[in-house]
């Protein structure tokens, strides 16, 4: 852990000349050489269709912004991949205008440009989600700066076989007893079919730790006295029942590496009954089974044990602005059209999400097609009740990695879920501590 935190530190300090950066004066602007002003966007893992959508957004911005030109780079592969090449622009003096990857961490160094002023003289801004905003406002130490612009939430629910279902004359399970019960039912390894699919490779820590919070009903991270609440004996009676009592049983031994694209390919090819993943897997999910909701479906965690749903806090995303840019005003134009109704609507559709703007949610692609109406469900809060994920803590992604290793220990025997879970909550604790120290 002190590894973990060490490194973060090192990246916090590393880009602390930006702090208190910048203004908006018009004389600062930089124009190229057509007497365009310049404005420059990385955006993150973008794949061969994403970079479809990026390239129609620069002619967008020209369409509607004569006057600006928009440099736009989509940077292939992983997220860490692009965090990497971040990093160094910003120790280089080189990073661009605009982000999408919305990082505690460049909250508290000062790279991020407070958006407040921009945000309450903007003409549109009653059409963006009241709660994106809010969930952005909590990377905030004070909850009040609003340092990213929430363009879309991304919703996590189960994906079933409806037809496998059937089969057996069951419905879509909406309690985890329910649950367990059908993925027992529905596995056949003379068929090499499994109930279910678990992610034990990349990923799988905060997947588990999503599922064990909408199992137990525990809604808070942490008591009023810092103590983590990971390592309840709720969330620990799931973590056995999940990993330990249905690895290798209802699931396939491979699951132990298992990504999210290989068990959304486990669940398509009719090897896996349900897993748990994003709206992210919606499109792809539409492709294989050729819109055949009759085969799969949606559908929302199954409720807790207090009665509720429980989902994750809807996490911090958005659009940054840095501090360090010479044309604020052009940058934020660019910026406030990326919420607008027609880009939201291609951006959502593309990717998976539930627009931030509630002129686009109203799209038919969003109200017609099953896995959106299962979002925006949750959205409305339907018997959901959110938890307040850490999002804010700057190592809180690096602890979920450090618990992968944890969790495929648990799936092969050598160690059980109560040492899982105590070593899950030290780090937890002491990160929290960290940080409020930090921003003391």
């Amino acid at each position: 852990m002190k590894k973990i935190l060490g490194l973060g530190i090192v990246l916090l300090s590393s880009a602390l000349l930006f702090a208190g950066c910048g203004s908006s004066k018009k004389e600062e602007v930089k124009e190229n050489s057509d007497g365009k002003t310049k404005v420059t966007f990385w955006a993150a893992a973008v794949s061969e269709d994403r970079q479809e959508f990026f390239d129609w957004f620069g002619d967008y911005v020209s369409e509607k912004y004569p006057n600006i030109e928009l440099d736009m780079l989509g940077v292939p592969g992983s997220l860490n991949d692009y965090r990497q090449k971040l990093d160094v622009a910003i120790q280089a003096g080189t990073a661009p205008d605009i982000t999408n990857d919305f990082r505690p961490a460049l909250v508290t160094n000062g790279y991020y440009e407070n958006l407040n002023d921009y945000f309450d003289k903007w003409e549109d801004k009653d059409l963006i989600s009241e709660d994106l905003i809010n969930s952005n406002k909590t990377y905030d130490p004070q909850g009040e700066n609003l340092y990213a612009l929430p363009y879309s939430s991304q919703t996590w629910n189960m994906w079933a076989r409806v037809d496998w279902l059937k089969e057996i004359g069951k419905d879509i399970p909406t309690t985890w007893d329910d649950f367990f019960t059908d993925t027992q039912t529905l596995t056949d390894k003379s068929k090499d079919r499994f109930g279910m699919a678990i992610r034990g490779g990349a990923g799988s820590a905060n997947t588990l730790e999503m599922l064990m919070y909408a199992y137990s009903g525990i809604t808070n991270y942490f008591d009023e006295d810092g103590n983590a609440t990971i390592d309840d004996p709720k969330n620990e009676e799931f973590v056995q029942k999940y990993l330990v009592d249905s690895y290798g049983k209802v699931t396939a031994e491979d699951d132990l590496t298992k990504s999210a694209t290989e068990l959304s390919n486990a669940f398509q090819s009719d090897k896996a009954g349900f897993f748990f993943h994003n709206l992210g897997s919606g499109k792809a999910m539409a492709t294989a089974f050729e819109n055949d909701y009759s085969k799969f479906q949606a559908a929302t965690f199954p409720v807790s044990e207090e009665g509720y749903i429980v989902h994750p806090s809807l996490m911090p995303l958005g659009l940054s602005m840095s501090s360090k840019s010479k044309n604020k005003d052009e940058v934020w134009d660019v910026m406030s059209l990326y919420l607008s109704k027609e880009v939201q609507e291609k951006y959502c559709e593309l990717y998976g999400e539930i627009p931030a703007n509630s002129e686009a949610r109203e799209g038919d692609f969003f109200k017609n097609t099953q896995y959106m109406t299962v979002g925006t469900s949750i959205m409305n809060k339907e018997n959901v009740k959110f938890n307040d994920t850490p999002y804010y803590l700057p190592t809180y992604v690096n602890i979920q990695t450090d618990m992968e290793p944890n969790i495929q220990a648990v799936m092969s025997g050598s160690m059980t879920p109560k040492e899982l879970l105590a070593t899950w909550a030290e780090e937890l604790e002491s990160a929290k501590k960290d940080y409020e120290e930090m921003v003391k």
